[in-house]
Order: structure tokens, then sequence, then C-alpha cells
């Protein structure tokens, strides 16, 4: 059985489609950056439970906010992190702990280098976060 004129043409051009995807998927394959064995791990937060780097990071986190001209105050009670911000809520508490791509915290997170991760490595065991309101119970999050 042969093929036709235009089954050929159609092979031809498969052919054609299907090398020069090859090609270009070697030549990616090729310019990708691979990382080297010898490369240093990124650095590990390790455990520091002194008060001191909780009353530090506090401050540090203070900076966050006021560099995005939002008024807060940040200050620690042994292993609590109390933050009285405006705009805390339940939702926006997690916000500010575990997304990284929301507006309204992602500076803050990016200039204090908020995540879980980090407090805990400091020491915090809760966080307690308030909007001032009186007759509101504070927002709060175990870690």
């Amino acid at each position: 059985m042969t093929l036709a004129r235009d089954e050929r043409i159609g092979l031809l051009i498969a052919a054609i489609v299907g090398a020069a995807a090859i090609g270009n998927y070697a030549y990616r394959e090729s310019k990708r950056v691979r990382p080297q064995a010898a490369t240093p791990a990124a650095p590990v937060h390790e455990i520091v439970d002194h008060q001191a780097a909780r009353d530090d990071y506090a401050t540090l986190l203070q900076r966050a906010f006021e560099i995005e001209q939002n008024v807060a105050t940040v200050r620690t009670d042994g292993t609590t992190l109390l933050i009285r911000w405006e705009m805390c809520s339940k939702q926006m508490l997690q916000r500010l702990l575990h997304d990284a791509q929301n507006f309204q915290v992602k500076s803050v997170r990016e200039v204090s280098g908020l995540s879980v991760k980090r407090l805990t490595s400091h020491g915090f065991k809760k966080i307690v976060c308030d909007d001032g309101r009186k007759g509101l119970t504070p927002s709060s999050v175990a870690l």
C-alpha cells in the first residue's frame, strides 16, 4: 500500500516538527545551569532560646511596620509575641504568618523576614495580635 502525495507531505512535516522539538529540548538542557556539588547549604536558623534575641526580633518587626507606615507596636512577653496593629484580625494574622504574596503584608514580611520557622527558631511559642478596640478579644496563634 502506497501513501498518497498529501500523506507523504504530512509525514515529512511531522518529522521536521519532531526533529525541531528534540533539537530545542537538547539546546535548553545544554544551557541549563546545574548546581555544583560543592555548593554550601542554605543557612539553617538555629534555635536561639533567649529573651534578648526575641526582643531584638520584636524591634526589627516594629521597624518593618514603621517602614510601611503602619501604626503598630510590637513587644514580647516571655515566649509570646504581642502585636498591636489597627488592621489586625484573625485573617490578617494568618496572612502575616503564611501568605508571602498578600499585598497588605508582603513588604512587612520581606523587611522583617517574618515566617513561622523564624519565629520558632527564636523561641516564640505564641503570637497575640490586637487591633486596639475595646471589648474584642485579641487574635492569637500558637506556633
